[in-house]
């Protein structure tokens, strides 16, 4: 599905949560919520694109989470923010829960410059795939839908 709705880009990933009424556990979790809806986000300039996928055209994201352990040594906070992401993926996708996906570039992991730029618009997404576990690592492809 082709988007039909503008982005609208602001600064700062919270900033763009709290436009869709959805909050973090914590500053860094990597999937927020409102009431109802999960939102999660989609690092557009990612420096492993191989493993975030995300086409603006088409209305596809995939990610693929790798294992994540502490004997892999992996920070707890880490393992702790994965579980998170892969139990609100997992509720979406077994209940067929519509979402939010925001766009982000400039974090920790992205290759833009300038402090963290996200892009959010009122297109709704659902889970089409999930495989995999936080253990072993995951992934997982949402697709627009309206």
């Amino acid at each position: 599905m082709e988007p039909s709705k503008q982005l609208t880009w602001v600064k700062g990933l919270k900033t763009a949560y709290q436009c869709l009424g959805a909050t973090q556990r914590d500053q860094y979790s990597w999937v927020a919520k409102t009431d109802q809806i999960y939102v999660f986000s989609a690092e557009t300039d990612h420096i492993d694109p191989e493993n975030n996928k995300y086409s603006h055209k088409i209305g596809t994201f995939f990610k693929r989470v790798p294992a994540m352990t502490t004997g892999l040594g992996h920070k707890p906070l880490s393992i702790s923010h994965s579980k998170e992401l892969f139990e609100a993926v997992t509720d979406a996708f077994s209940r067929s829960i519509e979402c939010y996906v925001i766009l982000v570039k400039g974090t920790k992991f992205g290759t833009s410059k300038g402090g963290v730029k996200a892009g959010y618009d009122s297109h709704l997404w659902i889970v089409k795939e999930l495989n995999g576990s936080v253990e072993n690592g995951y992934e997982f492809k949402l697709c627009r839908t309206r």
